[in-house]
């Protein structure tokens, strides 16, 4: 907490006496219009600020009935504005490929891809992260719904559901690891990029593995 230091008084100032005489009577104070005004600072402030609340305890606070019979402790995973640490992420996927160099080469895809098949669990449902390559036209260019609506039929749309049934499905390409996804609802199977999906399901630790190798392969 702050410290702030009291105001010295200038002893000579001082004058004894005058504490000593009784207020004169016969003076009257100042009107209101004769003070000087005073200006307020309410900037300062003691004590520690509190501590930003997550998205969950703003949401309890707003709507109270919300929590009952919840366990307070089920949210204390939750960081609060935890800002994302590159170097202990760093750390982490160097543990992984067991390489102090972790660029997104041939040699350590090979090597990533080992390590998923080893703790990844099927089955696994996915979607993607956002629009794939051929919707683009469709959703931010200048094609049309009615044709977007009819290549979906026989194309896989990021908004899809697909399952990863085998890890035998996994496969590496030019492009980074591929795996083969079957759609929910029409069985349809397709060849998709590993990088562009993420999990549906919330089964630990398909959700980090699959978070953990698109930030790798996309940015290193």
């Amino acid at each position: 907490m702050p410290k702030f230091d009291k105001p010295k008084l200038n002893k000579s100032q001082l004058n004894k006496s005058q504490f000593d005489k009784p207020p004169n009577q016969t003076k009257s104070f100042s009107s209101e219009a004769e003070l000087p005004a005073i200006w307020l600072d309410e900037t300062i402030v003691a004590g520690r600020r509190p501590i930003p609340l997550n998205d969950f305890e703003r949401l309890l606070m707003e709507v109270p009935e919300l929590s009952e019979g919840f366990d307070p402790e089920i949210f204390s995973h939750l960081h609060k504005n935890t800002p994302f640490n590159g170097s202990k992420f760093e750390s982490k996927i160097s543990k992984i490929l067991g390489n102090k160099k972790i660029n997104a080469d041939l040699k350590n895809t090979i090597k990533y891809l080992d390590y998923l098949k080893k703790n990844f669990q099927v089955p696994c449902q996915v979607t993607g992260i956002e629009e794939f390559e051929w919707e683009e036209e469709y959703l931010i260019g200048f094609g049309t719904k009615k044709e977007y609506a009819r290549l979906k039929k026989t194309q896989p749309s990021y908004n899809d559901k697909f399952t990863i049934n085998r890890l035998e499905d996994f496969s590496i390409q030019e492009d980074g690891i591929f795996v083969e996804v079957q759609r929910v609802g029409d069985r349809k199977k397709f060849i998709l990029r590993l990088a562009e999906l993420e999990s549906v399901d919330d089964i630990f630790p398909n959700n980090q593995l699959l978070h953990d190798y698109a930030m790798w392969w996309i940015h290193y």
